[in-house]
């Protein structure tokens, strides 16, 4: 099967957060996680008859931008956010080198291409009314976006957009510009992964290496479910995605990983990872803040403990509880021993 999408180098550069009020979910991102904010704002005009009017904010994730959506008027995005609800993971979103040849080459192989609204990509290539917030030129380019279907990807939104390098008025060449000049070092936890619920690993897996081109991890990773009460067993591998991995991982067995598969259904964004290198020094410095971090099943984790720890890997992972996060799921994770732990080997460090 040739691959020009393989050959064009995708690249994981953003996962988009549809949200229910803006400052609160960016609030809880930057005073408590301990991200920070980009400054633009991301306008998508009302009367964009593709999306619908959105206010987008960026979070550097220390690792991977995460776009804040928030719809501003009826169309597919507002139905999105009823549908999926406050801080839900929508899309996972990618850079091509060349916008226009993966397009091609999905055409070549009879793999469609569609909007946002599910309507099949049309001669314009998917364009959409989006600029940035007080720069009139970057309205007037608008952005190219076009999706495969969730039947081709398993379940998962998966965005491609068009990034023309020399063009000044496209909104992600602002970004980069405006964030160099005001921030030079990341804080924060260190973005390692996400983590995507399937029904299905091998053919989850197969959409991201044989139709997208990415490279498949060696390294197999399974939790045994009777060593880890209260997680439940899976098995999982990891996309290299030329930025943080993704993590596709199959329920094997009942418990809260189970549970969110039957509820959210295959190919749900389930979780941003995060790295620390003291897990017990992070839970204090969050719990200085007012928040006592909590297990995968939500129950306050032991002031002593201050985490749980992953059999027999010995990967230490922790949560924020539901009612502080929005809606978002966040794991904090640091390394175990280095000839055992998941981390050092996925990293290679």
């Amino acid at each position: 099967m040739t691959n020009t999408a393989g050959k064009q180098k995708l690249r994981f550069d953003h996962t988009a957060i549809w949200v229910e009020d803006m400052d609160k979910t960016v609030s809880f991102l930057t005073d408590i996680v301990g991200w920070r904010r980009h400054p633009m704002v991301v306008e998508v005009s009302e009367d964009d008859p593709t999306v619908g009017g959105m206010h987008a904010v960026f979070v550097d994730a220390n690792g991977l931008w995460l776009e804040m959506i928030l719809p501003t008027s009826e169309g597919p995005g507002m139905d999105i956010l009823r549908q999926v609800g406050d801080g839900a993971i929508v899309e996972i979103n990618f850079e091509p080198e060349n916008y226009e040849a993966v397009l091609e080459d999905m055409r070549a192989r009879n793999i469609p291409m569609f909007n946002m609204d599910g309507s099949p990509l049309g001669e314009d290539g998917g364009r959409i009314e989006e600029g940035v917030a007080g720069v009139e030129g970057t309205h007037e380019t608008g952005q190219r976006i076009a999706y495969w279907s969730t039947d081709t990807s398993c379940g998962t939104t998966v965005e491609i957009y068009e990034l023309i390098k020399e063009d000044e008025t496209n909104l992600l060449n602002i970004r980069e510009k405006q964030w160099e000049e005001e921030y030079k070092s990341p804080t924060g936890p260190r973005m390692s992964h996400i983590s995507i619920v399937v029904a299905d690993l091998e053919k989850t897996a197969s959409f991201y290496t044989d139709v997208m081109g990415l490279k498949r991890h060696p390294m197999k990773f399974e939790i045994d479910a009777d060593s880890n009460e209260g997680i439940g067993g899976l098995k999982a591998c990891f996309i290299d995605s030329n930025s943080v991995f993704l993590e596709l991982f199959q329920p094997t067995g009942p418990g809260p990983l189970m549970d969110i598969l039957n509820e959210k259904g295959d190919g749900y964004v389930a979780e941003l990872i995060a790295e620390v290198d003291d897990i017990g020094a992070y839970f204090d410095e969050v719990k200085a803040k007012g928040v006592h971090m909590v297990g995968l099943d939500g129950k306050p984790l032991d002031e002593n403990e201050k985490c749980i720890v992953l059999q027999p890997h010995g990967d230490k992972i922790a949560y924020f509880p539901a009612d502080v996060s929005r809606g978002l799921s966040i794991e904090i994770i640091e390394r175990g021993p280095k000839e055992t732990s998941v981390m050092h080997q996925l990293h290679g460090a």
